[in-house]
């Protein structure tokens, strides 16, 4: 009996760190209706300090229907980096425009919203303008500190003149106070690394911080691969995937997401840490049965 006990526990605890080690390793999501939201912000501006009040929890409320990223100014800002300055030149935006301002799936509003019904209402005309989204599949997989993402869009609405974007968020970045001359102390979903990847053209930020390629005949494949960026915690990062039209520069009036979904990380934690349970009990129970089915003999 003792021994059985043994050669049962060592099986099920091996099948449990087999199972485990898969989850670590890979994960995949599949999504496409998000709606892109990128606010120009800047550690400095008032107005931007007064928005938080209201912006966490309208974000909070709409879920998965909307992607939240922080996009902070190159002046005098800790947090302002090589990718939000390329994704603000991207989407028409400078440094001497007024902040706080947002963009939803590539549009700016043409006045801020001043409110979280005003920031809502724009919430829903983006969504109106997608009258239809792709299916984006993802799978994430990694091992120590190399990152890969796959990403299918098996029926694309666009193929020409399209690209596929990758963006690293940190969920909550600190602020130093003597920086804070708002008063925040931190910001939520700052944009910290960028792949963006077509046909023609391929834009890393840092630079030489990963690679993608893009694959396209009836269906677009990308993979990105990168090493994780040191000081980005894995429990505090999300990681966000775009299909959208390859412009310099969006037109007026036109909208740039053709699909996109976001993942955070610490999601994944969340159900490892449930599934290290299930082959425990499994092992209890096992015992518990045998332990009585001796006793009976």
């Amino acid at each position: 009996m003792g021994r059985l006990s043994l050669v049962l526990i060592f099986l099920v605890l091996s099948l449990s760190f087999s199972v485990n080690g898969e989850e670590n390793n890979l994960h995949q999501v599949r999504g496409g209706g998000s709606v892109v939201m990128e606010m120009s912000t800047a550690v400095w501006c008032d107005v931007c300090a007064d928005h938080e009040e209201w912006v966490p929890d309208m974000v909070d409320s709409n879920g998965d229907r909307i992607i939240r990223v922080n996009l902070h100014s190159a002046i005098n800002d800790p947090l302002g980096n090589e990718a939000s300055n390329y994704r603000k030149n991207w989407l028409g935006i400078s440094d001497a425009d007024s902040t706080p301002s947002y963009t939803f799936d590539g549009l700016r509003e043409s006045t801020p919203s001043s409110s979280s019904g005003e920031l809502q209402r724009s919430l829903l005309d983006a969504e109106a303008d997608r009258i239809q989204h792709e299916i984006l599949e993802v799978r994430i997989s990694y091992n120590s500190s190399i990152v890969s993402v796959e990403a299918v869009v098996d029926d694309p609405l666009e193929v020409n003149s399209t690209s596929m974007t990758l963006m690293l968020l940190e969920n909550e970045a600190s602020i130093p106070p003597e920086d804070a001359t708002n008063g925040k102390l931190s910001s939520n979903y700052v944009l910290k690394n960028i792949i963006s990847v077509n046909e023609n053209e391929l834009i890393v930020y840092p630079q030489e911080w990963g690679h993608a390629t893009f694959n396209s005949n009836y269906s677009i494949f990308s993979n990105f691969t990168f090493s994780w960026p040191n000081g980005l915690d894995y429990s505090s990062t999300t990681i966000v995937v775009i299909h959208e039209k390859s412009v310099t520069s969006p037109e007026i009036g036109a909208r740039t997401t053709l699909s996109a979904l976001s993942w955070t990380l610490d999601q994944s934690i969340e159900n490892e840490s449930i599934s290290l349970w299930i082959p425990l009990i499994l092992t209890g129970v096992i015992i518990a049965f045998l332990r009585f089915y001796f006793t009976e003999q």
